[in-house]
């Protein structure tokens, strides 16, 4: 079939951008943290979800975060809830493996923040 994306390469995609926007999410978490010390605790969150939603991914595809721009100026709250938002555009059946309990962790985080 040409002119289609296999739903699961569409999932891929999708995960590596979560990675990325938890990843910006920690580092800018991190940055503002300088004036914002609450913000340590959410950027150390974000990044322990980065690193596992990165582990997700096969190797193979791991070169798909390295693809994706970093996204636009942004709070790390709502890049966390922009990662949580990008989860629902596939069934978690097509995520990788393990991809649920990294989505109920961004929930639980974006629930402990009140955001």
């Amino acid at each position: 079939m040409t002119g289609t994306t296999h739903p699961q390469a569409a999932a891929y995609d999708t995960w590596a951008e979560v990675v990325v926007l938890l990843d910006e999410a920690a580092n800018r978490g991190y940055r503002d943290s300088a004036t914002d010390p609450a913000l340590h605790s959410t950027a150390l969150a974000a990044h322990a979800l980065a690193a596992a939603a990165l582990e997700l991914l096969p190797v193979e595809q791991r070169a798909r975060v390295d693809q994706i721009p970093p996204p636009a100026a942004a709070s790390s709250i709502v890049l966390i809830r922009t990662a949580e938002a990008a989860t629902r555009r596939h069934p978690v059946e097509d995520l990788p493996l393990g991809a649920s309990e990294i989505i109920v962790a961004i929930c639980d985080l974006i629930g402990e923040l009140g955001a």
